[in-house]
């Protein structure tokens, strides 16, 4: 089996625990997925199974699309509800515009410090398992960018928004920090992804029924070509020659149409047009040279 599974991760378990549930239905241990959930969210994950799995690190880097809801008065020290209240005040006095303004400065390359309450490692150790200790450890901020971001609706204390980001965004730390820039603390109540790159909530799968047509024998249908979605990744054709190269880690010319364009990699497919391998340009010498070769793409 190979492809990737567009699934609707339901609220209240983790990423792992949808790959766990995949690799039991399938016995195979090949599985990840394209991005972490928090178990509080639910919505898109993309899960790959066989050689797809050697895709993931390029669909990670895919934007994201979010439907978040935020309480205002109310902060929490993991930014969730899940968390303790740290700070509790009053928000009549906050209206749309306020708000609709505010959101304004979020747009564009935005510095986070990711919470303390996430999956990122310190010295080894994931920063939730600390913070569950009561230890607190610097975080460098990361870059991200947000491309858009819009106020759905407002019904006091409670907003909806929706976020189209890169990778790597805390839609946590931005409740706090939505919180802490009105003065009046913040955290998010509900998450929901709708979009991770070209997979779409609207196309996606209950895992439920994932689990169901995998243990029926029949999940052809909705167990998609992972290169139909790698977004912005030219795609070239070999001709049986330039295939047999490949094959074997070899470089073959670069194509002259590819020879003064500034890419990142190609996508090559085999004379069947069969998907073959990932390749990389070496402008220096003229060659495309493999980064990722897959001989048995189909198995």
């Amino acid at each position: 089996m190979n492809g990737i599974f567009n699934i609707d991760k339901p609220y209240g378990i983790t990423s792992m625990d949808v790959i766990r549930q995949i690799r039991n239905a399938t016995n195979i241990s090949k599985v990840g997925h394209g991005g972490t959930l928090d178990p509080l969210a639910s919505g898109v994950i993309p899960v790959a199974i066989g050689n797809s799995t050697r895709l993931l690190e390029y669909i990670l880097n895919n934007n994201k699309k979010y439907l978040a809801e935020i309480t205002l008065g109310v902060s929490t020290n993991t930014y969730d509800r899940e968390g303790e209240i740290t700070k509790q005040a009053d928000t009549s006095h906050i209206n749309q515009e306020d708000i609709e303004e505010l959101l304004k400065n979020f747009k564009g390359e935005v510095s986070q410090i990711p919470p303390m309450y996430s999956a990122i490692k310190s010295n080894g150790k994931k920063l939730y398992s600390l913070a569950r200790k009561g230890i607190n450890v610097e975080r460098p901020p990361r870059t991200t960018i947000v491309y858009s971001i819009l106020l759905k609706s407002y019904d006091n204390p409670v907003m909806k928004i929706e976020i189209n980001c890169s990778k790597g965004f805390y839609v946590r730390s931005l409740a706090n920090e939505i919180g802490e820039l009105l003065n009046c603390g913040a955290h998010l109540t509900n998450l929901r992804r709708t979009a991770s790159g070209s997979f779409s909530i609207s196309q996606s799968n209950k895992l439920s029924t994932v689990i169901e047509k995998i243990l029926c024998g029949d999940p052809k249908d909705i167990l998609l070509d992972p290169t139909d979605y790698l977004e912005n990744i030219d795609q070239i054709y070999l001709s049986e020659n330039e295939t047999n190269l490949v094959k074997t880690g070899r470089r073959i010319k670069l194509s002259p149409q590819y020879s003064l364009k500034n890419i990142n990699m190609a996508l090559a497919f085999n004379a069947d047009k069969s998907f073959l391998a990932i390749l990389a340009p070496d402008y220096k010498t003229s060659e495309w040279y493999p980064k990722k070769v897959f001989p048995n793409w189909s198995e």
